[in-house]
């Protein structure tokens, strides 16, 4: 079978990897991509061969032009390469699948009723949809095939990923060094719009409680402001997940990273207005491996952080917590890659 896998955002591109490495023994792998953030500095760094469609645009109307001129350009390849099977929660992958009468698959870890949009040019397309056994599908719930696991696990379960310590070196600080990171959102999709993060007065008041004690390094999708130039992480982007490990915590108002930490044991202090909407977040909120807080409350953050910093041991505690979550969880990648291949036969 040809099967084409399109990531739309970095984290699906980690997360597809191990999926296609799986089913290149058996199939033709076709990557396409949208040049989105890091996206393409991170394929390059694998070493996939892949297709650039577009470059990512912001906004209702920005996108709604892209995902249109995207969708010509899938049903052209699908035509052209004789692809079998579209995998992507882009919708324009999965209705040129269905216009030119190919199979198609679409995943989330978000849900339904946060990201509507992708429902709907998504969903209602793909003949299923591959999900977390804690997402709410909603009225998509007849698609749904549900795994007891989280998206992070596809790339982060203990099976794969592998921490370097050597990033300690491309950060410039020695092994003794306790240190934590801010990860600053755009805030630019569509499903972000009102959404409120973290503000450059939260960034200065979290500088400051960490002090002498916590290196603090600040990783953001857009410019950061001159003032906090000298905090920025010194790394390429296909390092952070090594960086996330050692980090004694991480302050965010991304969801992807916030999760991403909460998964390989470094507890995730998350400042959002998404806080108490998300399944993914909210179960690992309950395993107390993430704890999340609404901009409003940003000092109650600051004030679990300055505990978070006067305990030598506050990492072992998260590192415990994150046992009972693996010891729970299933290793998505053979379940999500056997799904693919049902779909296809």
């Amino acid at each position: 079978m040809k099967i084409a896998l399109y990531p739309s955002h970095p984290s699906q591109l980690w997360m597809l990897k191990p999926v296609a490495d799986d089913l290149a023994q058996d199939n033709e792998i076709i990557w396409f991509m949208r040049d989105k953030d890091v996206m393409l500095e991170l394929a390059d760094a694998m070493g996939i061969e892949y297709t650039r469609l577009s470059v990512a645009s912001s906004g209702l109307i920005g996108n709604g032009m892209e995902m249109a001129a995207n969708l010509v350009r899938c049903i052209g390849h699908t035509l052209s390469e004789e692809i079998d099977v579209w995998v992507t929660k882009y919708g324009a992958g999965n209705c040129a699948a269905r216009l030119c009468s190919r199979k198609t698959l679409s995943f989330n870890d978000d849900d339904a009723d946060i990201v509507p949009l992708i429902a709907a040019t998504s969903y209602k397309a793909a003949h299923a949809v591959l999900v977390p056994s804690v997402t709410r599908m909603g009225r998509y719930e007849r698609k749904a095939r549900r795994y007891n696991g989280s998206h992070e696990l596809f790339y982060l379960h203990p099976n794969r990923f592998k921490p370097d310590r050597s990033v300690y070196e491309l950060l410039g600080i020695p092994l003794s060094q306790r240190f934590a990171i801010v990860r600053l959102s755009a805030l630019k999709a569509h499903h972000d719009i009102g959404i409120r993060g973290i503000s450059a007065q939260i960034v200065k008041e979290l500088i400051e409680t960490c002090g002498n004690e916590i290196r603090v390094f600040i990783s953001s999708e857009a410019p950061v402001a001159a003032e906090f130039e000298a905090y920025r992480l010194p790394i390429p982007a296909r390092r952070i997940l090594d960086a996330l490990y050692y980090a004694e915590f991480l302050v965010a108002d991304s969801q992807t990273m916030s999760a991403e930490a909460a998964t390989i044991g470094t507890t995730s202090f998350r400042i959002s207005d998404f806080v108490g909407k998300l399944s993914s977040l909210d179960e690992l909120e309950r395993y107390g491996l993430s704890f999340g807080f609404r901009p409003d409350d940003y000092k109650l953050a600051i004030k679990e952080i300055a505990a978070a910093v006067r305990d030598s041991d506050f990492k072992a505690g998260c590192r415990k917590n994150l046992v009972a979550f693996l010891d729970n969880k299933i290793d998505p990648v053979p379940w999500f890659a056997e799904q693919i291949r049902s779909i296809a036969r």
